[in-house]
């Protein structure tokens, strides 16, 4: 994986299966990526769901992909929905200027 990750990055993984193995094992499914770019700031965040229990609080989990290999994302739970918990990582940064 490219050391800064991009939007299609995730996209391309949208509905699979990314593993948490601490503090509990947990598996959460990609189910959104959203873009909110513009020409100045790269900015996207990623919406994933698991269980409703047990979730774990908001903060830095390794995720497991059979891809993506692994990554440490900023996890926010921001609730419950259609029964499965819902957490939030989101992603920003400047673009640099062009010469």
């Amino acid at each position: 994986m490219p050391e800064l990750l991009a939007s299609k990055d995730f996209a391309a993984h949208l509905n699979t299966t990314f593993k948490v193995e601490t503090p509990v094992a947990l598996e959460l499914t990609l189910a959104e990526v959203t873009d909110r770019s513009n020409a100045q700031l790269e900015q996207f965040s990623v919406l994933f769901t698991g269980p409703a229990s047990p979730w774990v609080r908001q903060g830095t989990y390794t995720l497991l992909h059979p891809e993506m290999r692994e990554l440490d994302l900023f996890l926010v739970p921001l609730g419950p929905r259609d029964g499965r918990m819902v957490y939030e990582a989101v992603f920003a940064r400047l673009i640099p200027p062009s010469a």
